[in-house]
Protein backbone atom coordinates (compact mmCIF):
# COMPACT_ATOMS: atom_id res chain seq x y z
CA UNK A 1 0.00 0.00 0.00
CA UNK A 2 0.91 3.17 -0.83
CA UNK A 3 -0.03 6.48 0.63
CA UNK A 4 0.79 9.74 -1.23
CA UNK A 5 0.39 13.10 0.22
CA UNK A 6 0.76 16.59 -0.70
CA UNK A 7 1.72 17.55 3.03
CA UNK A 8 1.36 21.21 4.58
CA UNK A 9 1.75 20.37 8.54
CA UNK A 10 0.09 18.01 10.79
CA UNK A 11 -3.39 17.96 10.06
CA UNK A 12 -6.14 15.27 9.72
CA UNK A 13 -5.09 13.66 6.30
CA UNK A 14 -1.71 13.16 7.96
CA UNK A 15 -3.05 11.76 11.27
CA UNK A 16 -5.18 9.46 9.19
CA UNK A 17 -2.10 8.05 7.12
CA UNK A 18 -0.12 7.86 10.51
CA UNK A 19 -3.00 5.72 12.30
CA UNK A 20 -3.23 3.57 9.46
CA UNK A 21 0.37 3.08 9.31
CA UNK A 22 0.40 2.06 13.42
CA UNK A 23 -1.84 0.11 13.42
CA UNK A 24 -2.74 -1.73 10.38
CA UNK A 25 -1.60 -5.59 10.04
CA UNK A 26 1.95 -5.92 9.42
CA UNK A 27 1.89 -9.29 8.32
CA UNK A 28 -0.90 -8.86 5.68
CA UNK A 29 -0.01 -5.01 4.63
CA UNK A 30 3.55 -2.89 4.10
CA UNK A 31 2.53 0.31 3.84
CA UNK A 32 4.80 3.29 2.70
CA UNK A 33 4.54 6.70 2.16
CA UNK A 34 5.09 9.10 -0.57
CA UNK A 35 4.98 12.66 0.23
CA UNK A 36 4.92 15.11 -2.78
CA UNK A 37 7.96 18.33 -1.57
CA UNK A 38 7.65 21.83 -2.74
CA UNK A 39 11.01 22.66 -1.44
CA UNK A 40 9.52 24.46 1.20
CA UNK A 41 9.97 21.90 3.90
CA UNK A 42 6.16 21.75 5.30
CA UNK A 43 6.33 17.56 4.84
CA UNK A 44 8.60 17.46 7.19
CA UNK A 45 7.18 17.06 10.37
CA UNK A 46 4.66 13.93 8.53
CA UNK A 47 7.65 12.34 7.23
CA UNK A 48 9.36 12.41 10.72
CA UNK A 49 6.30 10.99 12.80
CA UNK A 50 6.09 8.21 10.23
CA UNK A 51 9.86 7.30 10.51
CA UNK A 52 9.49 7.36 13.77
CA UNK A 53 6.18 5.19 13.39
CA UNK A 54 8.10 2.27 11.49
CA UNK A 55 6.90 3.63 8.31
CA UNK A 56 8.65 3.62 4.85
CA UNK A 57 9.04 6.97 3.90
CA UNK A 58 9.87 8.67 0.24
CA UNK A 59 9.83 12.03 -1.20
CA UNK A 60 9.70 13.55 -4.87
CA UNK A 61 10.15 17.03 -5.44
CA UNK A 62 7.54 18.41 -7.28
CA UNK A 63 7.88 21.66 -9.36
CA UNK A 64 4.72 23.77 -9.82
CA UNK A 65 1.07 22.43 -10.41
CA UNK A 66 2.07 19.77 -13.40
CA UNK A 67 5.07 18.29 -12.81
CA UNK A 68 5.96 15.51 -15.75
CA UNK A 69 9.40 14.63 -14.57
CA UNK A 70 7.68 13.91 -11.08
CA UNK A 71 4.57 11.62 -12.62
CA UNK A 72 6.91 9.47 -14.30
CA UNK A 73 8.97 8.96 -11.19
CA UNK A 74 6.31 8.42 -9.20
CA UNK A 75 5.24 5.49 -11.52
CA UNK A 76 8.46 3.94 -11.86
CA UNK A 77 8.53 3.93 -7.86
CA UNK A 78 4.94 1.81 -7.82
CA UNK A 79 6.67 -0.38 -10.32
CA UNK A 80 9.68 -0.99 -8.55
CA UNK A 81 8.13 -1.19 -5.51
CA UNK A 82 5.42 -3.78 -6.74
CA UNK A 83 2.55 -1.44 -5.28
CA UNK A 84 -0.82 -3.46 -5.31
CA UNK A 85 -3.06 -0.15 -4.07
CA UNK A 86 -2.34 3.15 -3.88
CA UNK A 87 -3.95 5.55 -1.01
CA UNK A 88 -4.21 9.59 -2.44
CA UNK A 89 -5.31 12.37 0.40
CA UNK A 90 -5.74 15.47 -1.54
CA UNK A 91 -6.48 17.07 -4.81
CA UNK A 92 -3.04 17.19 -6.03
CA UNK A 93 -1.89 13.82 -4.55
CA UNK A 94 -5.24 12.34 -6.30
CA UNK A 95 -4.46 13.47 -9.77
CA UNK A 96 -0.52 13.10 -9.70
CA UNK A 97 -1.77 9.52 -8.75
CA UNK A 98 -3.87 8.97 -11.39
CA UNK A 99 -1.95 10.36 -13.98
CA UNK A 100 0.84 7.97 -12.83
CA UNK A 101 -0.91 4.74 -13.19
CA UNK A 102 -2.81 5.03 -15.98
CA UNK A 103 -2.56 1.46 -17.82
CA UNK A 104 -1.52 -0.10 -14.41
CA UNK A 105 -3.13 -2.87 -12.83
CA UNK A 106 -3.08 -0.59 -9.50
CA UNK A 107 -6.17 0.34 -7.97
CA UNK A 108 -6.95 3.44 -6.46
CA UNK A 109 -8.68 4.87 -3.20
CA UNK A 110 -8.94 8.46 -2.20
CA UNK A 111 -9.69 10.11 1.05
CA UNK A 112 -12.02 13.28 0.90
CA UNK A 113 -11.32 14.70 3.86
CA UNK A 114 -13.43 17.87 3.85
CA UNK A 115 -10.78 20.76 2.50
CA UNK A 116 -11.83 24.55 2.77
CA UNK A 117 -13.03 25.92 -0.11
CA UNK A 118 -12.22 29.24 0.82
CA UNK A 119 -10.87 30.90 -2.30
CA UNK A 120 -11.97 30.92 -5.99
CA UNK A 121 -9.11 29.16 -7.15
CA UNK A 122 -9.33 26.12 -4.42
CA UNK A 123 -13.35 25.72 -5.54
CA UNK A 124 -11.93 25.02 -8.85
CA UNK A 125 -9.61 22.63 -7.56
CA UNK A 126 -12.08 20.58 -6.03
CA UNK A 127 -14.75 20.67 -8.55
CA UNK A 128 -12.34 19.52 -10.98
CA UNK A 129 -11.38 16.71 -8.46
CA UNK A 130 -14.83 16.19 -7.52
CA UNK A 131 -16.18 15.79 -11.35
CA UNK A 132 -12.83 14.45 -12.95
CA UNK A 133 -10.45 12.85 -10.74
CA UNK A 134 -12.47 10.74 -8.57
CA UNK A 135 -14.76 9.00 -11.01
CA UNK A 136 -11.14 7.54 -11.89
CA UNK A 137 -10.72 5.86 -8.30
CA UNK A 138 -12.32 2.57 -7.57
CA UNK A 139 -13.24 3.63 -4.07
CA UNK A 140 -13.77 7.59 -2.39
CA UNK A 141 -13.54 7.48 1.45
CA UNK A 142 -15.39 10.43 2.78
CA UNK A 143 -14.50 10.96 7.06
CA UNK A 144 -18.57 11.85 7.58
CA UNK A 145 -21.67 11.29 6.47
CA UNK A 146 -21.84 14.82 5.87
CA UNK A 147 -19.57 14.23 3.08
CA UNK A 148 -21.27 11.56 1.14
CA UNK A 149 -24.11 13.95 -0.65
CA UNK A 150 -21.66 16.12 -1.73
CA UNK A 151 -19.42 13.11 -3.24
CA UNK A 152 -22.78 11.70 -4.63
CA UNK A 153 -23.92 15.23 -6.31
CA UNK A 154 -21.16 14.83 -9.12
CA UNK A 155 -20.02 12.11 -11.27
CA UNK A 156 -18.65 9.37 -8.62
CA UNK A 157 -21.72 6.72 -8.89
CA UNK A 158 -22.22 5.72 -5.33
CA UNK A 159 -20.90 2.36 -4.86
CA UNK A 160 -17.98 4.03 -5.22
CA UNK A 161 -18.24 5.78 -1.90
CA UNK A 162 -17.84 4.62 1.54
CA UNK A 163 -17.93 6.53 4.84
CA UNK A 164 -15.12 5.78 7.22
CA UNK A 165 -15.29 7.90 10.32
CA UNK A 166 -11.97 9.24 11.12
CA UNK A 167 -10.54 6.72 14.60
CA UNK A 168 -7.89 8.31 17.32
CA UNK A 169 -5.11 6.65 18.38
CA UNK A 170 -3.90 8.96 20.87
CA UNK A 171 -0.49 7.98 21.06
CA UNK A 172 0.15 10.00 18.14
CA UNK A 173 0.27 12.77 20.56
CA UNK A 174 3.82 11.45 22.16
CA UNK A 175 4.90 10.62 17.97
CA UNK A 176 4.26 14.35 16.43
CA UNK A 177 4.72 16.40 19.89
CA UNK A 178 8.64 15.80 20.41
CA UNK A 179 9.32 19.23 19.90
CA UNK A 180 10.23 21.88 22.53
CA UNK A 181 8.04 24.18 22.52
CA UNK A 182 7.68 27.38 24.82
CA UNK A 183 4.31 27.29 26.91
CA UNK A 184 1.52 28.94 25.81
CA UNK A 185 0.31 32.30 27.45
CA UNK A 186 -1.50 32.23 30.82
CA UNK A 187 -1.63 35.72 32.29
CA UNK A 188 -2.14 35.56 36.05
CA UNK A 189 -2.65 32.81 38.00
CA UNK A 190 -3.22 29.45 36.92
CA UNK A 191 -6.84 30.17 37.97
CA UNK A 192 -7.67 31.50 34.80
CA UNK A 193 -10.25 29.89 32.71
CA UNK A 194 -8.52 28.95 29.35
CA UNK A 195 -10.89 28.31 26.18
CA UNK A 196 -8.95 28.05 22.94
CA UNK A 197 -9.66 27.31 19.00
CA UNK A 198 -7.68 25.38 17.04
CA UNK A 199 -7.11 24.59 13.72
CA UNK A 200 -6.18 26.48 10.45
CA UNK A 201 -7.45 30.17 10.00
CA UNK A 202 -9.78 29.76 7.40
CA UNK A 203 -12.94 32.12 7.26
CA UNK A 204 -15.28 28.58 7.36
CA UNK A 205 -13.92 28.00 10.83
CA UNK A 206 -15.53 30.49 12.39
CA UNK A 207 -13.13 32.86 14.58
CA UNK A 208 -14.90 35.63 13.92
CA UNK A 209 -18.16 34.21 16.12
CA UNK A 210 -15.41 33.14 19.17
CA UNK A 211 -13.92 36.65 19.42
CA UNK A 212 -17.76 38.19 19.93
CA UNK A 213 -18.72 35.87 22.58
CA UNK A 214 -15.63 36.35 24.04
CA UNK A 215 -15.40 39.66 24.08
CA UNK A 216 -19.41 39.97 25.57
CA UNK A 217 -17.65 37.57 28.51
CA UNK A 218 -14.74 39.56 29.02
CA UNK A 219 -16.53 42.26 30.86
CA UNK A 220 -18.21 39.59 32.69
CA UNK A 221 -15.38 37.38 33.91
CA UNK A 222 -12.00 39.23 34.24
CA UNK A 223 -10.28 36.01 34.76
CA UNK A 224 -10.70 34.00 31.33
CA UNK A 225 -7.88 34.00 28.55
CA UNK A 226 -8.67 32.86 24.83
CA UNK A 227 -6.25 31.28 22.21
CA UNK A 228 -6.00 30.95 18.73
CA UNK A 229 -4.02 28.20 17.73
CA UNK A 230 -3.13 27.42 14.42
CA UNK A 231 -2.21 29.71 11.15
CA UNK A 232 -3.37 30.63 7.87
CA UNK A 233 -4.72 33.33 5.25
CA UNK A 234 -7.04 34.89 8.00
CA UNK A 235 -4.59 35.70 11.00
CA UNK A 236 -3.90 38.84 10.18
CA UNK A 237 -7.87 39.38 10.12
CA UNK A 238 -8.22 38.06 13.09
CA UNK A 239 -5.89 40.01 14.84
CA UNK A 240 -7.60 43.49 13.74
CA UNK A 241 -10.59 41.77 15.42
CA UNK A 242 -9.08 41.20 18.40
CA UNK A 243 -7.46 44.97 18.78
CA UNK A 244 -11.05 46.29 17.23
CA UNK A 245 -12.83 44.84 20.00
CA UNK A 246 -10.10 45.88 22.90
CA UNK A 247 -9.14 41.80 23.77
CA UNK A 248 -5.82 41.90 22.62
CA UNK A 249 -4.39 41.37 26.61
CA UNK A 250 -7.19 38.82 27.25
CA UNK A 251 -6.64 36.63 23.59
CA UNK A 252 -3.66 35.50 21.79
CA UNK A 253 -2.63 33.93 18.44
CA UNK A 254 0.04 31.48 19.02
CA UNK A 255 0.74 30.49 15.45
CA UNK A 256 0.85 26.46 14.89
CA UNK A 257 1.88 24.24 17.60
CA UNK A 258 3.52 21.02 17.52
CA UNK A 259 3.20 19.63 20.64
CA UNK A 260 -0.49 19.00 20.84
CA UNK A 261 -0.39 17.40 24.19
CA UNK A 262 1.43 20.45 25.63
CA UNK A 263 -1.41 21.87 24.23
CA UNK A 264 -4.48 20.41 25.87
CA UNK A 265 -2.34 20.36 28.89
CA UNK A 266 -2.78 24.11 28.81
CA UNK A 267 -6.38 24.67 27.99
CA UNK A 268 -9.80 24.30 30.26
CA UNK A 269 -12.48 24.14 26.60
CA UNK A 270 -12.28 23.57 23.50
CA UNK A 271 -14.14 25.38 20.83
CA UNK A 272 -15.19 24.35 17.45
CA UNK A 273 -16.87 27.57 15.86
CA UNK A 274 -16.84 26.48 12.41
CA UNK A 275 -19.66 26.91 9.48
CA UNK A 276 -18.19 23.65 8.01
CA UNK A 277 -16.47 20.46 9.26
CA UNK A 278 -16.16 16.77 9.22
CA UNK A 279 -15.03 15.08 12.27
CA UNK A 280 -12.34 17.06 13.63
CA UNK A 281 -9.22 15.00 14.78
CA UNK A 282 -8.68 18.10 17.15
CA UNK A 283 -11.93 17.52 19.04
CA UNK A 284 -11.21 13.24 19.12
CA UNK A 285 -7.90 14.11 20.86
CA UNK A 286 -9.51 16.96 23.23
CA UNK A 287 -12.38 14.67 24.66
CA UNK A 288 -9.86 12.72 24.73
CA UNK A 289 -8.10 14.00 26.94
CA UNK A 290 -10.45 14.94 28.95
CA UNK A 291 -11.55 18.69 28.16
CA UNK A 292 -14.92 19.79 27.59
CA UNK A 293 -15.59 20.62 24.01
CA UNK A 294 -18.39 23.50 22.72
CA UNK A 295 -18.93 22.40 18.95
CA UNK A 296 -21.23 24.24 16.18
CA UNK A 297 -23.32 21.29 15.11
CA UNK A 298 -21.94 20.76 11.70
CA UNK A 299 -20.63 17.96 9.98
CA UNK A 300 -20.74 14.68 11.68
CA UNK A 301 -19.72 16.89 15.15
CA UNK A 302 -23.63 15.70 16.48
CA UNK A 303 -22.58 12.12 16.27
CA UNK A 304 -20.13 12.54 19.02
CA UNK A 305 -21.25 15.89 21.04
CA UNK A 306 -24.96 15.46 22.62
CA UNK A 307 -25.99 18.70 23.86
CA UNK A 308 -25.06 18.84 27.67
CA UNK A 309 -24.55 14.82 28.04
CA UNK A 310 -20.91 14.72 25.86
CA UNK A 311 -20.22 18.53 25.33
CA UNK A 312 -22.31 21.60 24.35
CA UNK A 313 -24.06 22.14 20.99
CA UNK A 314 -24.56 25.15 19.51
CA UNK A 315 -26.11 26.46 16.03
CA UNK A 316 -23.18 27.25 12.87
CA UNK A 317 -22.50 31.24 12.76
CA UNK A 318 -24.29 31.83 16.34
CA UNK A 319 -22.36 34.23 18.18
CA UNK A 320 -25.20 34.22 20.80
CA UNK A 321 -25.42 31.27 21.81
CA UNK A 322 -21.70 30.20 21.86
CA UNK A 323 -21.81 33.11 24.56
CA UNK A 324 -24.79 31.36 26.70
CA UNK A 325 -22.74 27.93 26.41
CA UNK A 326 -19.20 29.40 27.36
CA UNK A 327 -20.86 30.96 30.27
CA UNK A 328 -22.49 27.37 31.04
CA UNK A 329 -19.14 26.37 30.88
CA UNK A 330 -17.15 28.82 33.36
CA UNK A 331 -20.34 28.59 36.07
CA UNK A 332 -21.04 25.09 35.92
CA UNK A 333 -17.88 23.32 36.40
CA UNK A 334 -18.81 20.00 37.72
CA UNK A 335 -21.43 19.48 34.64
CA UNK A 336 -18.81 20.68 32.34
CA UNK A 337 -16.39 18.04 33.76
CA UNK A 338 -18.84 15.46 33.85
CA UNK A 339 -19.47 16.03 30.11
CA UNK A 340 -15.84 15.63 29.69
CA UNK A 341 -15.92 12.17 31.57
CA UNK A 342 -18.42 11.14 29.07
CA UNK A 343 -17.00 12.73 25.99
CA UNK A 344 -13.61 10.71 26.57
CA UNK A 345 -15.54 7.49 27.27
CA UNK A 346 -17.59 7.95 23.89
CA UNK A 347 -14.47 8.46 21.87
CA UNK A 348 -12.41 5.29 22.93
CA UNK A 349 -15.72 2.71 22.31
CA UNK A 350 -16.70 4.46 19.25
CA UNK A 351 -14.11 6.40 17.68
CA UNK A 352 -10.96 3.96 18.19
CA UNK A 353 -8.18 3.86 15.34
CA UNK A 354 -9.05 -0.13 15.81
CA UNK A 355 -12.47 1.01 14.36
CA UNK A 356 -11.37 2.62 11.31
CA UNK A 357 -8.25 0.61 10.62
CA UNK A 358 -10.04 -2.38 10.64
CA UNK A 359 -12.62 -1.01 8.08
CA UNK A 360 -10.07 0.02 5.84
CA UNK A 361 -8.55 -3.01 5.99
CA UNK A 362 -11.57 -4.66 4.50
CA UNK A 363 -11.73 -2.21 1.93
CA UNK A 364 -8.53 -2.72 0.66
CA UNK A 365 -8.50 -6.65 0.41
CA UNK A 366 -12.07 -6.44 -1.14
CA UNK A 367 -10.33 -4.50 -4.01
CA UNK A 368 -7.25 -6.61 -4.47
CA UNK A 369 -9.61 -9.32 -4.35
CA UNK A 370 -7.55 -11.15 -1.31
Amino acid sequence: MLHIRDSGGMFGGERVILTLGRNMDREAFACSLMCMDRGDGRCGPLMAAAERSGISVSSMRVRGRIDLPAIRFLNGFIREHKIDLIHTHDFKSDFYGVLATQGMRVKRVATAHGSTRDSFVKRLYLLFNENLVYPRFDMVIAVSEDLRPRLEGRRLQPEKIRVIQNGLDIGLLDVCGRDHEPRLPRPGNRDRRVFAVIGRLYPDKGHTFFLHAFETLAHEFPDITGLIIGDGPERERIQSSIRALGIEERVFCCGVRKNMRLVYDSIDYLVIPSLTEGLPYVMLEAMACGIPVLAAAVGDIPLLVSDGLTGYLVNPGDATGLTRRMRDLIVMPEAAQAMAQEGGRLVNERFSATSMVGKTQELYLSLIGR
